[in-house]
């Protein structure tokens, strides 16, 4: 059961991070890109084939449909509930390039911190 749950969580993760690439801005995407999406392809991936050793074609592929269709109704609910409030919208979108930035410098500290000392 736990293999389950971690197969499920790996696919939420992945596939959430490749839904996300689509709200980034352009500099910000291309960085992203290279270091988060790339790693959420391969983790999408190799969890498909963990799952389809593992659990079978059928229980993957259900799942994976119920995954994809979670994270669609995420970003669907929360696009809607944003549009709605376009106030808050605006202030998202201005705190969106702090937050955009701030996460390549930490991601930037974190990979010097990991492979230079």
């Amino acid at each position: 059961m736990i293999e389950f749950t971690l197969f499920i969580f790996a696919c939420l993760w992945s596939f959430f991070f490749i839904k996300l690439k689509k709200n980034f801005s352009q500099k910000t995407n291309i960085i992203l890109t290279i270091f988060v999406i790339k790693i959420s392809y391969i983790t999408l991936i190799s969890s498909i084939f963990f799952g389809v050793t593992n659990f079978g074609l059928k229980k993957t592929f259900i799942s994976l449909l119920v995954t994809f269709l979670i994270i669609e109704i995420f970003f669907f609910i929360g696009k809607k509930y944003l549009s709605n409030k376009s106030n808050l919208f605006n202030k998202v979108i201005k705190i969106k390039y702090y937050f955009e930035y701030t996460l390549i410098a930490i991601f930037a500290l974190y990979l010097i911190n990991k492979f230079y000392y």
